[in-house]
């Protein structure tokens, strides 16, 4: 009888802990965001709030995606030397991408008065070609914003996600 309320306690810990890391990611790319703009004097933008939160959203998601990633890849890759390179790798992917596509989101979401009727060829190529430019946009722009602590932080980071999805 012990064992399922153990399972149960352990697997609560488990998504406290995991929640728990994806609030803290999330706080720590928002912050980066928030440096990056105080470096570059542009933190007087009325696009603040919803910047740093696509930039919290995407690290909140990218954190829950790499931890389902590593708990796939948890029996494949057994020796710790391997874990946290390819965790770091997959935290960092995951971090850009999520962002990106949160950013993506929101400019697809300003551009949706001017696109044609859904399901449409003009539709889907205004999707396609909005998605990219948008994507472009943040690799170019948004990037610079996790620079020069970020890869540090990741760094940090990467320990705690191998830790949470043990």
């Amino acid at each position: 009888m012990s064992a399922p309320a153990d399972a149960r306690t352990s697997a609560g810990i488990g998504l406290v802990a995991l929640s728990a890391g994806a609030i803290g990611w999330s706080f720590c790319c928002a912050g980066l965001a928030l440096a990056g703009l105080w470096r570059t004097e542009r933190l007087d933008t009325f696009h603040l709030s919803p910047l740093l939160m696509v930039f919290a959203g995407g690290a909140a998601l990218a954190w829950l995606a790499s931890a389902a990633v590593l708990l796939l890849l948890r029996r494949r890759v057994v020796r710790l030397r391997l874990r946290l390179p390819l965790a770091f790798v997959i935290l960092g992917a995951a971090t850009l991408a999520f962002t990106a596509l949160l950013f993506a989101l929101d400019y697809r979401a300003f551009y949706a008065r001017w696109h044609a009727d859904a399901f449409t060829l003009d539709w889907t190529l205004q999707q396609l070609f909005t998605t990219a430019s948008a994507t472009y946009q943040f690799l170019v722009i948004g990037l610079r914003l996790y620079l020069p602590l970020g890869p540090l932080l990741l760094a940090a980071a990467t320990p705690v996600l191998l830790r949470a999805t043990r």
